[in-house]
């Protein structure tokens, strides 16, 4: 395993690395429509993943919990952002 991310919607996010497991807890916001939130948290997953020169096997596997929750941090206020509009409008980088 090198790191593996479960999304639990209102509940928050799950996630473990090779070194470290944190729950993430989830982001409040008043729901118009969650189209498109799964979608946008990989995305913003990813998105910070590259950013941070983590989008290979070794750098997965050795995210600290501090880091790991910080990614699923910025991708849960992807998804909320998402969740906050009608439709799978999906928030700019500068909203983040």
């Amino acid at each position: 395993m090198k790191a593996v991310v479960v999304t639990r919607g209102g509940e928050g996010a799950l996630g473990w690395s090779t070194a470290a497991q944190v729950a993430v807890p989830p982001v409040r916001v008043t729901v118009a429509d969650t189209v498109g939130a799964g979608d946008t948290f990989q995305a913003a997953l990813l998105t910070w993943l590259a950013e941070h020169e983590a989008l290979n096997a070794e750098a997965l596997a050795s995210l600290g919990a501090a880091t790991l929750a910080d990614a699923l941090g910025f991708a849960a206020r992807a998804a909320a952002i998402t969740c906050s509009r009608r439709g799978a409008d999906m928030p700019r980088r500068s909203e983040l």
